[in-house]
Protein backbone atom coordinates (compact mmCIF):
# COMPACT_ATOMS: atom_id res chain seq x y z
CA UNK A 1 0.00 0.00 0.00
CA UNK A 2 1.63 3.29 -1.11
CA UNK A 3 1.88 6.58 0.76
CA UNK A 4 -0.96 8.16 -1.20
CA UNK A 5 -3.32 5.41 -0.09
CA UNK A 6 -2.27 5.87 3.57
CA UNK A 7 -2.94 9.59 3.19
CA UNK A 8 -6.31 8.91 1.61
CA UNK A 9 -7.27 6.49 4.37
CA UNK A 10 -6.43 9.16 6.94
CA UNK A 11 -8.60 11.61 5.03
CA UNK A 12 -11.49 9.16 4.94
CA UNK A 13 -10.98 8.32 8.60
CA UNK A 14 -11.82 11.93 9.41
CA UNK A 15 -14.93 11.74 7.20
CA UNK A 16 -16.02 8.57 8.97
CA UNK A 17 -15.72 10.02 12.46
CA UNK A 18 -19.40 11.02 12.64
CA UNK A 19 -20.89 7.58 11.96
CA UNK A 20 -18.15 5.75 13.85
CA UNK A 21 -18.32 7.86 17.00
CA UNK A 22 -22.04 8.63 17.07
CA UNK A 23 -23.38 5.26 16.00
CA UNK A 24 -20.77 2.54 16.37
CA UNK A 25 -18.83 3.60 19.47
CA UNK A 26 -21.94 4.78 21.36
CA UNK A 27 -23.65 1.51 20.40
CA UNK A 28 -20.82 -0.58 21.82
CA UNK A 29 -20.80 1.43 25.06
CA UNK A 30 -24.56 0.91 25.36
CA UNK A 31 -24.16 -2.83 24.84
CA UNK A 32 -21.54 -3.11 27.59
CA UNK A 33 -23.81 -1.29 30.05
CA UNK A 34 -26.89 -3.36 29.11
CA UNK A 35 -24.97 -6.61 29.38
CA UNK A 36 -23.72 -5.62 32.81
CA UNK A 37 -27.25 -4.71 33.93
CA UNK A 38 -28.66 -8.01 32.72
CA UNK A 39 -26.56 -10.01 35.16
CA UNK A 40 -27.44 -7.71 38.06
CA UNK A 41 -31.18 -8.36 37.92
CA UNK A 42 -32.81 -9.60 41.11
CA UNK A 43 -36.10 -11.42 41.56
CA UNK A 44 -38.88 -9.24 42.98
CA UNK A 45 -41.45 -10.52 45.49
CA UNK A 46 -44.62 -8.43 45.81
CA UNK A 47 -46.40 -8.16 49.13
CA UNK A 48 -49.66 -7.19 47.44
CA UNK A 49 -51.04 -6.52 43.95
CA UNK A 50 -52.40 -2.97 43.63
CA UNK A 51 -55.38 -1.87 41.55
CA UNK A 52 -54.30 -0.59 38.12
CA UNK A 53 -55.99 1.17 35.20
CA UNK A 54 -55.42 0.40 31.51
CA UNK A 55 -56.33 3.17 29.04
CA UNK A 56 -57.06 2.24 25.43
CA UNK A 57 -57.84 5.00 22.87
CA UNK A 58 -60.20 3.49 20.30
CA UNK A 59 -59.95 4.48 16.63
CA UNK A 60 -60.26 2.22 13.58
CA UNK A 61 -60.13 -0.69 16.02
CA UNK A 62 -62.89 -2.98 14.80
CA UNK A 63 -60.45 -5.71 13.69
CA UNK A 64 -58.02 -5.47 16.59
CA UNK A 65 -59.85 -4.50 19.79
CA UNK A 66 -61.12 -7.98 20.69
CA UNK A 67 -57.57 -9.43 20.60
CA UNK A 68 -56.26 -6.47 22.60
CA UNK A 69 -58.86 -7.01 25.35
CA UNK A 70 -58.26 -10.75 25.30
CA UNK A 71 -54.58 -10.13 26.03
CA UNK A 72 -55.69 -8.22 29.15
CA UNK A 73 -57.95 -11.09 30.21
CA UNK A 74 -54.99 -13.48 29.77
CA UNK A 75 -52.73 -11.52 32.14
CA UNK A 76 -51.01 -13.27 35.03
CA UNK A 77 -52.54 -10.60 37.23
CA UNK A 78 -55.87 -10.72 39.09
CA UNK A 79 -58.58 -9.46 36.75
CA UNK A 80 -60.42 -8.00 39.75
CA UNK A 81 -57.49 -5.61 40.19
CA UNK A 82 -57.65 -4.26 36.64
CA UNK A 83 -59.81 -1.39 35.38
CA UNK A 84 -60.07 -0.96 31.59
CA UNK A 85 -61.17 2.33 30.06
CA UNK A 86 -61.95 2.44 26.33
CA UNK A 87 -61.84 6.06 25.17
CA UNK A 88 -63.67 6.61 21.90
CA UNK A 89 -61.43 8.74 19.70
CA UNK A 90 -63.87 9.26 16.82
CA UNK A 91 -64.57 5.58 16.13
CA UNK A 92 -67.54 5.03 13.79
CA UNK A 93 -67.20 1.40 12.75
CA UNK A 94 -69.24 -0.50 15.30
CA UNK A 95 -66.57 -0.96 17.97
CA UNK A 96 -69.13 -0.08 20.63
CA UNK A 97 -70.91 -3.34 19.74
CA UNK A 98 -67.65 -5.20 20.38
CA UNK A 99 -67.39 -3.47 23.75
CA UNK A 100 -70.96 -4.54 24.64
CA UNK A 101 -70.19 -8.12 23.62
CA UNK A 102 -67.04 -8.16 25.78
CA UNK A 103 -69.08 -6.90 28.74
CA UNK A 104 -71.60 -9.67 28.23
CA UNK A 105 -69.01 -12.43 27.85
CA UNK A 106 -66.74 -11.28 30.71
CA UNK A 107 -68.87 -9.82 33.52
CA UNK A 108 -65.92 -9.92 35.92
CA UNK A 109 -63.92 -7.50 33.78
CA UNK A 110 -64.27 -3.88 34.92
CA UNK A 111 -64.48 -2.16 31.55
CA UNK A 112 -66.00 1.23 30.71
CA UNK A 113 -66.62 3.21 27.52
CA UNK A 114 -65.85 6.95 27.41
CA UNK A 115 -66.65 9.24 24.46
CA UNK A 116 -64.08 11.83 23.45
CA UNK A 117 -63.92 12.41 19.65
CA UNK A 118 -61.20 15.08 20.06
CA UNK A 119 -57.98 13.29 19.12
CA UNK A 120 -55.71 10.83 20.92
CA UNK A 121 -54.16 13.26 23.41
CA UNK A 122 -57.51 14.54 24.69
CA UNK A 123 -58.87 11.00 24.75
CA UNK A 124 -56.01 9.95 27.04
CA UNK A 125 -56.54 13.01 29.23
CA UNK A 126 -60.18 12.02 29.78
CA UNK A 127 -59.04 8.54 30.72
CA UNK A 128 -56.51 9.89 33.22
CA UNK A 129 -59.24 11.85 35.01
CA UNK A 130 -61.43 8.74 35.21
CA UNK A 131 -58.64 6.34 36.26
CA UNK A 132 -58.94 4.74 39.69
CA UNK A 133 -55.78 2.62 39.73
CA UNK A 134 -52.55 3.30 41.56
CA UNK A 135 -50.77 2.93 38.23
CA UNK A 136 -52.00 3.92 34.76
CA UNK A 137 -50.97 1.94 31.69
CA UNK A 138 -51.63 3.34 28.19
CA UNK A 139 -51.72 0.90 25.28
CA UNK A 140 -52.79 1.16 21.64
CA UNK A 141 -55.85 -0.81 20.55
CA UNK A 142 -54.02 -2.50 17.66
CA UNK A 143 -51.57 -4.42 19.84
CA UNK A 144 -51.51 -7.22 22.41
CA UNK A 145 -49.87 -7.43 25.82
CA UNK A 146 -47.59 -10.29 26.77
CA UNK A 147 -49.24 -12.33 29.52
CA UNK A 148 -46.73 -11.11 32.15
CA UNK A 149 -46.62 -7.45 31.06
CA UNK A 150 -48.85 -5.93 33.78
CA UNK A 151 -47.20 -7.97 36.54
CA UNK A 152 -43.70 -6.88 35.42
CA UNK A 153 -44.74 -3.23 35.30
CA UNK A 154 -46.18 -3.38 38.82
CA UNK A 155 -43.12 -5.26 40.13
CA UNK A 156 -40.75 -2.60 38.85
CA UNK A 157 -42.86 0.29 40.16
CA UNK A 158 -43.27 -1.33 43.59
CA UNK A 159 -39.58 -2.15 43.96
CA UNK A 160 -38.32 1.22 42.62
CA UNK A 161 -40.17 4.05 44.34
CA UNK A 162 -37.92 6.61 42.62
CA UNK A 163 -39.30 5.72 39.18
CA UNK A 164 -42.12 8.06 38.12
CA UNK A 165 -43.00 6.67 34.68
CA UNK A 166 -41.98 3.77 32.46
CA UNK A 167 -42.13 2.57 28.90
CA UNK A 168 -42.48 -1.08 28.06
CA UNK A 169 -40.76 -2.94 25.22
CA UNK A 170 -42.65 -2.59 21.94
CA UNK A 171 -42.00 -5.23 19.28
CA UNK A 172 -43.77 -6.13 16.07
CA UNK A 173 -45.81 -9.34 16.01
CA UNK A 174 -43.54 -11.79 14.18
CA UNK A 175 -46.48 -14.10 13.37
CA UNK A 176 -47.83 -11.41 11.01
CA UNK A 177 -44.61 -10.57 9.16
CA UNK A 178 -44.97 -13.26 6.50
CA UNK A 179 -48.68 -12.61 5.86
CA UNK A 180 -47.86 -10.15 3.07
CA UNK A 181 -47.05 -11.49 -0.40
CA UNK A 182 -44.69 -8.60 -1.26
CA UNK A 183 -41.11 -9.83 -0.74
CA UNK A 184 -39.64 -6.34 -0.31
CA UNK A 185 -42.22 -5.44 2.33
CA UNK A 186 -41.56 -8.71 4.19
CA UNK A 187 -37.85 -7.87 4.28
CA UNK A 188 -38.65 -4.40 5.62
CA UNK A 189 -40.91 -5.96 8.26
CA UNK A 190 -38.13 -8.26 9.42
CA UNK A 191 -35.71 -5.36 9.62
CA UNK A 192 -38.36 -3.44 11.56
CA UNK A 193 -38.50 -6.23 14.17
CA UNK A 194 -34.72 -6.21 14.58
CA UNK A 195 -34.76 -2.40 14.73
CA UNK A 196 -37.40 -2.35 17.50
CA UNK A 197 -35.56 -5.01 19.48
CA UNK A 198 -32.32 -3.04 19.33
CA UNK A 199 -34.00 0.33 19.92
CA UNK A 200 -35.81 -0.78 23.09
CA UNK A 201 -33.67 -3.47 24.67
CA UNK A 202 -30.34 -1.77 23.93
CA UNK A 203 -30.95 1.89 23.07
CA UNK A 204 -33.68 2.70 25.57
CA UNK A 205 -32.20 0.24 28.03
CA UNK A 206 -29.01 2.32 28.09
CA UNK A 207 -31.03 5.56 28.32
CA UNK A 208 -32.98 4.09 31.24
CA UNK A 209 -29.76 3.17 33.05
CA UNK A 210 -28.32 6.68 32.56
CA UNK A 211 -31.68 8.38 33.28
CA UNK A 212 -31.67 9.98 29.84
CA UNK A 213 -34.74 8.41 28.23
CA UNK A 214 -36.05 11.01 25.81
CA UNK A 215 -39.55 9.69 25.23
CA UNK A 216 -42.05 7.15 26.44
CA UNK A 217 -43.44 4.82 23.77
CA UNK A 218 -46.86 6.00 22.65
CA UNK A 219 -48.01 2.41 22.14
CA UNK A 220 -47.11 1.28 25.69
CA UNK A 221 -46.41 3.71 28.53
CA UNK A 222 -47.00 3.54 32.28
CA UNK A 223 -47.32 6.12 35.07
CA UNK A 224 -47.88 6.51 38.75
CA UNK A 225 -51.31 8.13 38.87
CA UNK A 226 -50.28 10.74 41.43
CA UNK A 227 -47.40 11.75 39.13
CA UNK A 228 -49.24 12.11 35.83
CA UNK A 229 -52.15 13.98 37.46
CA UNK A 230 -49.70 16.69 38.56
CA UNK A 231 -48.61 17.35 34.97
CA UNK A 232 -50.30 19.47 32.30
CA UNK A 233 -51.36 16.10 30.80
CA UNK A 234 -51.03 15.29 27.11
CA UNK A 235 -50.44 18.25 24.80
CA UNK A 236 -52.73 18.49 21.75
CA UNK A 237 -50.55 21.02 19.91
CA UNK A 238 -47.76 18.61 19.02
CA UNK A 239 -47.40 15.27 17.26
CA UNK A 240 -44.99 14.27 20.03
CA UNK A 241 -47.44 14.24 22.93
CA UNK A 242 -45.65 11.24 24.50
CA UNK A 243 -42.31 13.05 24.34
CA UNK A 244 -43.93 16.18 25.73
CA UNK A 245 -45.33 14.46 28.82
CA UNK A 246 -41.96 12.73 29.34
CA UNK A 247 -40.25 16.13 29.41
CA UNK A 248 -42.92 17.50 31.76
CA UNK A 249 -42.31 14.76 34.31
CA UNK A 250 -38.55 15.21 34.13
CA UNK A 251 -38.54 19.03 34.24
CA UNK A 252 -41.39 19.93 36.59
CA UNK A 253 -41.24 16.96 38.98
CA UNK A 254 -37.57 16.05 38.65
CA UNK A 255 -38.93 12.63 37.76
CA UNK A 256 -37.11 9.52 36.66
CA UNK A 257 -38.23 7.79 33.45
CA UNK A 258 -37.27 4.14 32.98
CA UNK A 259 -37.65 1.12 30.73
CA UNK A 260 -39.38 -2.02 31.97
CA UNK A 261 -37.33 -4.50 29.97
CA UNK A 262 -39.51 -7.47 30.96
CA UNK A 263 -42.87 -6.03 29.87
CA UNK A 264 -43.64 -6.65 26.19
CA UNK A 265 -46.31 -5.26 23.89
CA UNK A 266 -46.75 -6.51 20.33
CA UNK A 267 -47.97 -4.31 17.48
CA UNK A 268 -48.73 -5.03 13.83
CA UNK A 269 -45.81 -4.72 11.39
CA UNK A 270 -45.95 -1.94 8.81
CA UNK A 271 -48.73 -2.24 6.21
CA UNK A 272 -46.88 -0.43 3.43
CA UNK A 273 -43.97 1.87 2.66
CA UNK A 274 -46.43 4.78 2.72
CA UNK A 275 -47.39 3.96 6.32
CA UNK A 276 -43.74 3.67 7.33
CA UNK A 277 -42.98 7.01 5.67
CA UNK A 278 -45.82 8.77 7.52
CA UNK A 279 -44.88 7.14 10.83
CA UNK A 280 -41.20 8.13 10.75
CA UNK A 281 -41.96 11.67 9.62
CA UNK A 282 -44.43 12.01 12.48
CA UNK A 283 -41.86 10.79 15.02
CA UNK A 284 -39.21 13.16 13.67
CA UNK A 285 -41.53 16.12 13.61
CA UNK A 286 -42.78 15.36 17.13
CA UNK A 287 -39.21 15.46 18.46
CA UNK A 288 -38.58 18.84 16.83
CA UNK A 289 -41.84 20.31 18.15
CA UNK A 290 -41.23 19.17 21.72
CA UNK A 291 -37.63 20.42 21.65
CA UNK A 292 -39.02 23.77 20.48
CA UNK A 293 -41.69 23.87 23.21
CA UNK A 294 -39.06 23.11 25.87
CA UNK A 295 -36.25 25.18 24.35
CA UNK A 296 -36.28 27.63 27.26
CA UNK A 297 -35.50 24.73 29.59
CA UNK A 298 -32.34 23.80 27.68
CA UNK A 299 -30.75 26.38 29.93
CA UNK A 300 -33.30 25.84 32.71
CA UNK A 301 -33.19 24.69 36.27
CA UNK A 302 -33.27 20.94 35.67
CA UNK A 303 -29.83 19.77 34.58
CA UNK A 304 -31.13 16.41 33.38
CA UNK A 305 -33.77 17.99 31.13
CA UNK A 306 -31.07 20.19 29.64
CA UNK A 307 -28.76 17.23 29.03
CA UNK A 308 -31.41 14.99 27.45
CA UNK A 309 -32.82 17.68 25.16
CA UNK A 310 -29.41 18.84 23.95
CA UNK A 311 -28.13 15.34 23.32
CA UNK A 312 -31.23 14.30 21.38
CA UNK A 313 -31.42 17.47 19.29
CA UNK A 314 -27.73 17.23 18.37
CA UNK A 315 -27.79 13.53 17.51
CA UNK A 316 -31.16 13.29 15.75
CA UNK A 317 -31.29 16.68 14.03
CA UNK A 318 -28.09 18.75 13.98
CA UNK A 319 -25.90 15.86 12.79
CA UNK A 320 -28.35 14.97 10.03
CA UNK A 321 -26.83 17.65 7.80
CA UNK A 322 -23.16 16.59 8.16
CA UNK A 323 -24.31 13.06 7.28
CA UNK A 324 -26.01 14.36 4.14
CA UNK A 325 -22.89 16.35 3.17
CA UNK A 326 -20.77 13.25 3.73
CA UNK A 327 -23.01 11.15 1.45
CA UNK A 328 -23.06 13.67 -1.39
CA UNK A 329 -19.32 14.32 -0.98
CA UNK A 330 -18.60 10.66 -1.75
CA UNK A 331 -20.45 10.96 -5.05
CA UNK A 332 -18.67 14.24 -5.83
CA UNK A 333 -15.23 12.73 -5.19
CA UNK A 334 -15.90 9.99 -7.72
CA UNK A 335 -16.77 12.59 -10.37
CA UNK A 336 -13.49 14.46 -9.79
CA UNK A 337 -11.50 11.28 -10.40
CA UNK A 338 -10.90 10.35 -6.77
CA UNK A 339 -9.81 6.68 -6.58
CA UNK A 340 -12.98 4.64 -6.93
CA UNK A 341 -11.48 1.68 -5.06
CA UNK A 342 -10.91 3.88 -2.02
CA UNK A 343 -14.51 5.12 -2.00
CA UNK A 344 -15.74 1.53 -2.28
CA UNK A 345 -13.34 0.34 0.44
CA UNK A 346 -14.42 3.06 2.86
CA UNK A 347 -18.09 2.22 2.35
CA UNK A 348 -17.50 -1.51 2.76
CA UNK A 349 -15.64 -0.89 6.03
CA UNK A 350 -18.43 1.33 7.29
CA UNK A 351 -21.05 -1.22 6.25
CA UNK A 352 -19.20 -4.00 8.10
CA UNK A 353 -18.90 -1.81 11.19
CA UNK A 354 -22.68 -1.25 11.22
CA UNK A 355 -23.34 -4.97 10.69
CA UNK A 356 -20.96 -5.84 13.54
CA UNK A 357 -22.71 -3.38 15.84
CA UNK A 358 -26.15 -4.80 14.94
CA UNK A 359 -24.90 -8.36 15.46
CA UNK A 360 -23.72 -7.49 18.96
CA UNK A 361 -27.09 -5.86 19.70
CA UNK A 362 -28.86 -8.96 18.43
CA UNK A 363 -26.98 -11.28 20.78
CA UNK A 364 -27.53 -9.02 23.78
CA UNK A 365 -31.22 -8.53 22.96
CA UNK A 366 -31.73 -12.28 22.90
CA UNK A 367 -30.81 -12.45 26.59
CA UNK A 368 -33.83 -10.27 27.39
CA UNK A 369 -36.01 -12.26 24.98
CA UNK A 370 -35.44 -15.59 26.72
CA UNK A 371 -39.09 -15.80 27.81
CA UNK A 372 -40.37 -14.58 24.42
CA UNK A 373 -39.67 -17.88 22.75
CA UNK A 374 -41.56 -17.30 19.49
CA UNK A 375 -39.85 -13.96 18.88
CA UNK A 376 -36.44 -15.36 19.72
CA UNK A 377 -37.01 -18.36 17.43
CA UNK A 378 -38.14 -16.11 14.56
CA UNK A 379 -35.17 -13.77 14.94
CA UNK A 380 -32.73 -16.68 15.04
CA UNK A 381 -34.25 -18.08 11.85
CA UNK A 382 -33.99 -14.72 10.08
CA UNK A 383 -30.68 -13.56 11.55
CA UNK A 384 -29.52 -12.71 8.02
CA UNK A 385 -31.68 -9.58 8.37
CA UNK A 386 -28.72 -8.08 10.25
CA UNK A 387 -26.96 -7.82 6.86
CA UNK A 388 -29.89 -5.77 5.53
CA UNK A 389 -30.17 -3.39 8.49
CA UNK A 390 -27.66 -0.77 7.22
CA UNK A 391 -29.68 -0.40 3.99
CA UNK A 392 -32.96 -0.32 5.93
CA UNK A 393 -31.59 2.39 8.21
CA UNK A 394 -30.42 4.39 5.22
CA UNK A 395 -33.99 4.43 3.91
CA UNK A 396 -35.26 5.43 7.36
CA UNK A 397 -32.64 8.19 7.49
CA UNK A 398 -34.01 9.82 4.34
CA UNK A 399 -37.53 9.51 5.70
CA UNK A 400 -36.37 11.39 8.80
CA UNK A 401 -34.79 14.05 6.60
CA UNK A 402 -38.16 14.44 4.85
CA UNK A 403 -39.75 14.83 8.29
CA UNK A 404 -37.33 17.64 9.16
CA UNK A 405 -38.04 19.41 5.87
CA UNK A 406 -41.80 19.03 6.22
CA UNK A 407 -41.66 20.35 9.80
CA UNK A 408 -41.22 23.80 8.26
CA UNK A 409 -44.99 23.78 7.71
CA UNK A 410 -46.85 25.86 10.28
CA UNK A 411 -49.44 23.33 11.42
CA UNK A 412 -48.93 19.75 12.52
CA UNK A 413 -50.94 16.96 10.96
CA UNK A 414 -51.18 13.38 12.21
CA UNK A 415 -51.23 12.08 8.62
CA UNK A 416 -48.79 13.82 6.29
CA UNK A 417 -48.41 13.16 2.58
CA UNK A 418 -47.48 9.58 1.82
CA UNK A 419 -44.34 8.52 -0.04
CA UNK A 420 -46.46 7.76 -3.12
CA UNK A 421 -48.09 11.20 -3.01
CA UNK A 422 -44.78 13.04 -2.65
CA UNK A 423 -43.27 11.02 -5.50
CA UNK A 424 -46.24 12.02 -7.64
CA UNK A 425 -45.77 15.70 -6.72
CA UNK A 426 -42.06 15.55 -7.61
CA UNK A 427 -42.82 13.72 -10.85
CA UNK A 428 -45.44 16.28 -11.89
CA UNK A 429 -43.10 19.15 -11.02
CA UNK A 430 -40.30 17.57 -13.04
CA UNK A 431 -42.61 17.05 -16.00
CA UNK A 432 -43.74 20.68 -15.89
CA UNK A 433 -40.16 21.89 -15.79
CA UNK A 434 -39.09 19.69 -18.68
CA UNK A 435 -42.38 19.66 -20.56
CA UNK A 436 -40.72 19.98 -23.99
CA UNK A 437 -38.63 16.86 -23.33
CA UNK A 438 -41.72 14.86 -22.39
CA UNK A 439 -43.64 16.11 -25.43
CA UNK A 440 -40.83 15.00 -27.73
CA UNK A 441 -40.60 11.68 -25.91
CA UNK A 442 -44.36 11.14 -26.26
CA UNK A 443 -44.22 12.08 -29.94
CA UNK A 444 -41.40 9.58 -30.57
CA UNK A 445 -43.12 6.77 -28.62
CA UNK A 446 -46.45 7.37 -30.36
CA UNK A 447 -44.92 7.84 -33.77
Amino acid sequence: MNKDLYRDLLFWGIWLLIPLLIDILSGIVSLIVILKEYFRKEKVELEYLPYITILIPVYNSEKTLANCIQSILDQNYPIKNIQVLLINNGEKNGVYDIYCKIQEQHPNLKIWWIDSNQGKSKALNKGIYAAEGKYIINIDSDGILDKNAVLRIVEKFESNTNIHAMTGVVLTDCSLINTNSNLLLRLFRRCELFEYSEAFLVGRGFQSYTDSLFTLAGAFSCFRKDVIQKTQLYNSETLGEDTHITSQIREFQNGKIALCEKAFFYVDPIDSMDKLYIQRQRWQRGEIEVASLFRKFIGGRNRNTRKVLKRTVIKDHTLVFPRLIWMFAMVYLVFIDYPLELVIMANILLYLAYVFNSALSFFVSKLYLKDQKEVKKYMNKHAYSILLLPFYRLVIFFMRVAGIINSIEKYSKWNTKTLTEEKEILSNGFKRKFSIFYRVKGWINNG
